[in-house]
């Protein structure tokens, strides 16, 4: 076996974070540390596998058990991973990565004491790849996260799965890579490319950013920070934050949420474009005819779907100012929380963009330009001040934040200050008030 320890040549970069953020520790968690990671090269011509080992050794510390990497490949491919002991698998999943850094995570139940070997096969060749934060073994999860009684579903969430298991990802490879297992490793591992690094607010893990792919990997994206990051990482977000400190808050943000969505599709007329399409089909609704038209299954994980089970993607997003038409896409529930307001390029590949293309009718160039939507953003521009006496404060707040984000040049706020200083006022006293008052 080739045993490989964590290659750790730092540059700090400092992007100090403001003291408001309330934690019981003063450190500053909007500093990038940015590391090299370890590179595999593979033979050509071949699809590669890669095979861990890992031996629990009596530190088995819960009832689960997990394996989690940040896998740099330099085109799409698939990879299926596999946990198993002896000849038997325990759990495995598939995950189709992009250019770039992915995340990949899988938890199962404890397999007790017995050795584990993790294995990873790539669809297609690759002549290298570089690795960070690969390790396996027993979840330590927090006290907070043991409270949800969590299980092997919920821990195996693609929005906090690998973070979730809590395993230390601060070195490049912290389990042993089998070579003699690894198919078509050609050479002997060596330093690859950097990534960017940062430390949780909470778990006080340094886990991986990307700020080239926002909210990516560890952390979700937070535009007002330094890092453009979250100071807590995914998973302490949702069990130690979202799900324990506040859940009244969340409850009214969840509202909030909902709010803006239903205002938008109003003030954006898609009412109006769901009867349209309806009457142009026979009555038929746009559910049923995106449905049938995705061969009635989910497009990105391609499950088999009821009627009932589909939910209709905007494919570009409603927060950017598209809304609902016969370019919509057929997701499933999870796959649909996965996509949210992102744009199609940020979630699929290569291959699945040509083939969204084909079926939405919408360009490839459409489907991998990030901006708003031009016609409608001039019409709420020329009709500022109606825009702003039918939409709730909250909601008029979050588009002109989403419309700043992709042409900073435009502020909403600042054209119906221009045109109408008193609504404007109106505005800002407006979004002071506690969310439940806004959104009630």
């Amino acid at each position: 076996m080739l045993r490989v320890l964590g290659v750790e040549l730092e540059i700090r970069r400092l992007a100090k974070a403001s003291r408001e953020d309330v934690y019981a520790s003063k450190r500053d968690y909007q500093e990038i540390v940015i590391k090299k990671t370890l590179e595999l090269r593979f033979k050509e011509h071949s699809a590669p596998r890669m095979v861990l080992s890992h031996s629990p050794n009596g530190s088995n510390v819960s009832d689960f058990y997990g394996f989690g990497a940040y896998v740099f490949v330099p085109s799409d491919v698939r990879v299926a991973i596999q946990l198993m002991v002896g000849g038997t698998t325990l759990a495995e999943r598939t995950y189709e990565l992009v250019r770039g850094w992915n995340r990949l995570g899988l938890a199962t139940q404890s397999p007790g004491d017995d050795q584990i070997k993790v294995s990873l096969d790539f669809s297609k060749p690759l002549e290298r790849i570089s690795l960070w934060g690969v390790n396996a073994g027993s979840a330590r999860l927090p006290k907070a996260v043991l409270d949800k009684s969590p299980t092997v579903s919920s821990l195996n969430s693609p929005f906090i799965c690998p973070e979730t298991l809590y395993l230390d990802h601060s070195v490049s490879v912290a389990i042993d890579i089998v070579a003699e297992e690894s198919a078509d490793l050609r050479t002997q591992p060596s330093q690859g490319r950097t990534i960017e690094t940062k430390k949780c607010s909470y778990c006080q893990r340094m886990l991986p950013i990307n700020s080239a792919k926002l909210g990516s990997l560890a952390f979700h994206k937070h535009n007002a920070k330094r890092t453009k990051h979250q100071n807590e990482c995914r998973a302490c977000k949702k069990w130690r934050i979202n799900d324990s400190f506040n859940p009244q808050r969340t409850t009214d943000q969840l509202h909030e949420s909902s709010v803006i969505t239903r205002e938008r599709s109003v003030l954006l007329r898609e009412p109006e474009i769901l009867q349209r399409i309806k009457d142009r089909h026979g009555g038929a609704g746009l559910k049923s005819i995106v449905w049938e038209h995705f061969g009635r299954r989910c497009f990105r994980c391609r499950a088999p779907l009821k009627l009932s089970e589909v939910e209709l993607d905007h494919t570009r997003p409603l927060a950017y100012l598209w809304p609902i038409d016969e370019h919509a896409t057929c997701l499933c529930s999870e796959c649909n929380n996965l996509k949210k307001d992102k744009f199609p390029c940020d979630v699929y590949n290569e291959k699945q963009l040509r083939e969204l293309s084909e079926l939405t009718g919408l360009s490839l160039m459409q489907l991998t330009t990030r901006d708003v939507n031009e016609v409608e953003l001039r019409r709420i521009m020329t009709n500022i001040e109606d825009f702003a006496h039918h939409w709730s404060a909250r909601t008029f707040n979050a588009t002109a934040r989403k419309v700043n984000e992709i042409r900073p040049t435009v502020d909403l706020a600042e054209v119906l200050r221009k045109k109408n200083p008193a609504l404007h006022a109106m505005l800002l006293l407006e979004l002071k008030r506690r969310p439940e008052e806004t959104t009630a």
